[in-house]
């Protein structure tokens, strides 16, 4: 289905050849496990699927910088040990081809169902078609960039800022590989881009496309040059890495030095989400939960909130009002987490919340090391559950305290 379509934002040849290679060799996979009626549609997305992958070049060798980004579109349901068989074959094709392969699978009217996302509106234009027919995706109107719900964004930021504290676990290590410095590198290059399309969003000029958005925040007049700058080397680094010009860099300063400019952008964005111009950390807890802005859920999800909430109801005692205790309930465990990001990530840590923080994060003390294990370990669980491979490959054990 591909038709040599492009994959790379340089259209390198040999890498557009390779990754076609494997692309076919992906699709007999799915061919081979799932019939023609079980099939809606088979697309990349990410990079690669908007036609905006990545190139890096070793020793003058191109090879392909980012992983393959698969979503399986299902009609009915699958078996989970199909799914499982397929993974693992896709694993095989990893190897054998040396590139990542991720593999996501839905039913299509859930998927359809999942209006208010920012993935939907960026998968709707950036995919290629594998197997199957993804024209329902185009023709799909609630992807649409004016049905992103704010609170995705928010989820966008906490999901890349995250990334930096988990730097920051790696930056207490004695000692670096170069992969490790590398990998620090890689998250802090998507987290610049991830703060920099809030920001794009709440200016209204977000767009699907990476190098639309490069042209969007370099013409912009209302945001700060800087950042500008951060932002467009960011995409560049994306579409071409140069690895060897950041790894001289003191990566725990560079770490600490785009926290502190996040800050900002994400007070920045909140202000404008929640209404309120006087909007500072020591108030934003509240008010986030004042204003009700948990995401939008069916009845299912509410239910799965509310048992989170239920959970720990000594927190629930520390809120203002049962107002506040009716809207956390609704926000989820994610939810939660990302209300609490901002002063994990930010070293902010108001009087007023001490007890709250103590309690959801079943830590005993308020210090940056406790605070930043008692998130990350509800992360794993909640947040992104392969946190834990990273952990797992780095030798890093989080423990409470």
């Amino acid at each position: 289905m591909l038709h040599k379509q492009k994959l790379t934002y340089y259209n390198n040849k040999n890498v557009e050849d390779f990754l076609h290679k494997v692309l076919v060799e992906v699709s007999n996979v799915f061919k081979d496990n799932f019939s023609h009626e079980q099939t809606a549609a088979l697309i990349l997305i990410g990079g690669y699927g908007r036609g905006e992958g990545g190139v890096v070049i070793e020793n003058l060798v191109p090879s392909p910088h980012n992983n393959l980004d698969l979503l399986y579109i299902h009609n009915g349901r699958i078996p989970a040990h199909t799914i499982n068989l397929v993974n693992e074959l896709l694993q095989v094709t990893s190897k054998k081809y040396s590139i990542g392969i991720d593999m996501f699978t839905i039913n299509k009217q859930k998927l359809l169902n999942l209006n208010g996302l920012v993935i939907g509106y960026d998968m709707r234009y950036g995919h290629k078609t594998l197997l199957g027919n993804s024209t329902f995706l185009k023709e799909h109107k609630s992807f649409s960039i004016y049905n992103i719900d704010t609170t995705d964004v928010r989820q966008l930021i906490v999901n890349r800022g995250t990334l930096l504290l988990i730097n920051r676990l790696l930056l207490q290590k004695e000692s670096l590989m170069k992969e490790e410095r590398k990998l620090i590198i890689k998250h802090c290059i998507k987290a610049i881009i991830g703060y920099g399309d809030a920001l794009l969003y709440f200016n209204n000029l977000y767009h699907w496309s990476y190098a639309k958005k490069q042209s969007n925040m370099s013409q912009s007049t209302s945001i700060d040059p800087k950042i500008k700058t951060l932002y467009s080397e960011a995409i560049s680094f994306r579409f071409l890495p140069n690895y060897e010009e950041y790894l001289l860099k003191d990566l725990e300063s560079w770490n600490d030095e785009l926290i502190e400019i996040f800050s900002s952008i994400h007070l920045y964005c909140e202000t404008i989400n929640l209404n309120k111009t006087e909007l500072n950390w020591d108030n934003y807890l509240a008010t986030a939960l004042d204003k009700k802005s948990f995401s939008r859920q069916n009845l299912p999800q509410k239910i799965k909130s509310c048992i989170y909430g239920l959970k720990k109801p000594s927190i629930i005692t520390e809120l203002d009002s049962p107002f506040q205790a009716i809207s956390y309930m609704q926000f989820g465990a994610k939810g939660i987490l990302s209300l609490l990001f901002p002063y994990i990530a930010y070293k902010v840590y108001p009087e007023r919340y001490h007890t709250m923080f103590k309690k959801i994060l079943s830590t005993e003390n308020i210090n940056e090391t406790s605070l930043l294990n008692g998130f990350l370990l509800l992360w794993a669980k909640y947040g992104d559950t392969n946190f834990i491979n990273v952990l797992n490959i780095h030798n890093i054990k989080l423990e409470k305290s």
